[in-house]
């Protein structure tokens, strides 16, 4: 009995295997299926040759080579449309032409199993049945040859172009796989035989040393280029957060519903897309890991942008060779609207503190000038009956001289009331949050007429403001950030408080800082100042929130705050915005 059988046997064992347990990795990507399918049919087109070669009829021999051309006749368009689904880097006019290969080949097919164009006879050889081509098959195997090479140029194009030196070095195995079929199959089941040289048949065994070149690097990877598998899809689906998984060069890999639900899509319509084009803040250029960065996610047709918290992890292979970037995107919209409401909370909690200084502040300017109208009223009444005398002339005139002057004090006063109610209202107003240019300095000079009624008795303040850029921020948010400094320096201060606040310019940035004389934080303490609900003041005298809610919303603005103090010397405060 001829052994020769065993080799055929054996790869369509293995092509079998192999396909179905890569299909069965991830059934819904694309190239996965496709490669599964070739070696599927790789499978077959073997186990019809074990079968042929184990017949006695001629006849029946025919028939199952014949037969095997459901196996063989698509290796050019699957291989083309497996590079195309991996690299998503085709040319448009490759992926127009495919369908066209496809039914040139289901054209081959029907030569293959109804006429002898392909496969004119069988003859019998020492080691099994040896098939003679037709007239056909040339042509067949030009349109196959030209189909596998566009697909390997994509390839090569694609890996020279990776970012991933996982990819490259996989590559270089890969090629070897690729190259063993190509040049193998071609030589002892196309070429020699055209020319009338019959050999043992390899083109089985060489596609089942390319699964088995896969199934090598997905153990020695933890996964295939040409067989993407899933990372664990079925619970990454059920997270409400999104997940993506991302090539180096930015591109999505493969993304959950939770992302997909986000965007407004599906996690098909993701793949290949940029995530530059989604997120304002990309952690991809270059690949970075980043925790917690708080940007906005766009859907991919337009729309309302949201507002997410992403986190990118560097992904490694077994080798550790970074191969892309796992992405994590949190849905912020009920935490912005709570963020929202704490910081109108908190801004109320500040007015609250002004309230008793707000009001003895109006107070005064309304008592003198109640005091100086109804003087006014009395002179006026004077002036009338003095008016009826020619010869008091000088009487009036000093009169009316006295009254110009209480109406310019009343007006002053006046004056002095509204632009602190109009500073407090602007203050207290909470807003959207939207970005616009605003100047620091003035700012700075509308909080410290807010904070006077608290720091007049205690501080003395001194300004050093400096020629600063605009600066595109959410003026009232920074306003809450500079009084809650401001406010925080003044309760520090014992005799001879002095409160400085200072604005500098950087090369890309503006920096304020608020400096007091005061008692200064212990240094155990410095750790914790940030922390929500932590205050070193009386219970009753402080909730806590001011330097966490400032710190949130400097880091909003890309921002930076940090605190300098020595007890018993004072404390800087330092915020840096960017322009």
């Amino acid at each position: 009995m001829n052994l020769y059988f065993l080799i055929p046997l054996l790869s369509c064992l293995a092509s079998a295997t192999l396909g179905s347990a890569l299909l069965a990795r991830d059934p819904r990507h694309p190239a996965n299926r496709r490669f599964a399918l070739l070696m599927l049919c790789a499978a077959f087109w073997a186990g019809c040759e074990v079968v042929w070669n184990t017949q006695q009829s001629a006849g029946v021999a025919l028939t199952l080579v014949r037969l095997s051309a459901l196996g063989w006749v698509w290796v050019g368009p699957l291989g083309l449309q497996l590079f195309l689904e991996l690299t998503d880097d085709g040319p448009s006019w490759v992926w127009r032409v495919l369908p066209l290969l496809y039914a040139v080949c289901a054209g081959f097919l029907a030569l293959a199993l109804a006429t002898p164009l392909m496969h004119v006879s069988v003859e019998r050889e020492s080691w099994g049945w040896a098939y003679v081509l037709g007239p056909a098959y040339p042509v067949f195997y030009l349109v196959t040859i030209a189909s596998l090479l566009v697909a390997i140029s994509i390839g090569v194009r694609a890996f020279r172009r990776s970012a991933s030196p996982a990819d490259r070095s996989q590559g270089r195995w890969l090629a070897l796989g690729i190259l063993t079929p190509l040049s193998v199959a071609s030589l002892t089941d196309g070429i020699l035989p055209m020319l009338g040289v019959q050999l043992p048949r390899l083109g089985t065994a060489s596609f089942a040393a390319l699964g088995v070149m896969v199934g090598w690097t997905i153990h020695r990877y933890g996964y295939s280029v040409l067989a993407p598998g899933a990372f664990a899809r079925e619970i990454l689906d059920t997270l409400p957060d999104g997940v993506a998984l991302l090539r180096l060069d930015g591109r999505l890999r493969s993304a959950n519903g939770g992302l997909a639900r986000l965007l407004g899509t599906t996690s098909a319509a993701l793949e290949g897309v940029q995530v530059a084009d989604l997120l304002a803040d990309s952690p991809v250029d270059p690949p970075r890991e980043v925790e917690e960065l708080e940007t906005e996610l766009t859907p991919p047709g337009g729309g309302r942008r949201i507002p997410v918290s992403i986190s990118s992890t560097l992904l490694r292979d077994k080798q550790l060779l970074p191969i892309g970037l796992v992405l994590v995107a949190r849905d912020l919209r009920e935490v912005m609207t709570l963020r929202h409401r704490l910081l109108t909370s908190g801004r109320l909690a500040a007015v609250g503190e002004l309230v008793a200084g707000i009001a003895h502040e109006i107070n005064n300017p309304m008592a003198f000038v109640r005091a100086n109208l109804g003087l006014l009223r009395e002179h006026w009444a004077r002036l009338a009956d003095e008016l009826e005398k020619a010869d008091r002339a000088h009487a009036v005139h000093d009169i009316v001289s006295e009254g110009e002057e209480m109406i310019e004090e009343s007006l002053e006063g006046v004056d002095r009331a509204a632009a602190i109610v109009r500073d407090v209202k602007g203050f207290s107003h909470g807003g959207r949050g939207e970005r616009e240019l605003a100047d620091l300095n003035l700012l700075l000079e509308s909080v410290l007429r807010v904070a006077a009624p608290q720091l007049r008795h205690r501080a003395r303040i001194e300004r050093r403001y400096g020629a600063i850029p605009l600066v595109r921020c959410a003026p009232q948010e920074l306003k809450q950030v500079f009084l809650n400094l401001v406010l925080n320096a003044g309760q520090a201060l014992g005799a001879d408080g002095v409160v400085r606040v200072i604005t500098e310019a950087e090369p890309d940035a503006v920096t304020v800082r608020v400096e007091d004389n005061g008692c200064g934080i212990a240094k155990d303490l410095m750790d914790r100042i940030f922390d929500p609900f932590f205050t070193t003041k009386d219970v009753g005298e402080g909730t806590g929130l001011g330097l966490s809610i400032s710190y949130q919303i400097v880091r909003k603005h890309d921002g930076d705050i940090q605190v300098e103090s020595e007890p018993g010397r004072g404390t800087s405060v330092r915020v840096r915005v960017p322009v």
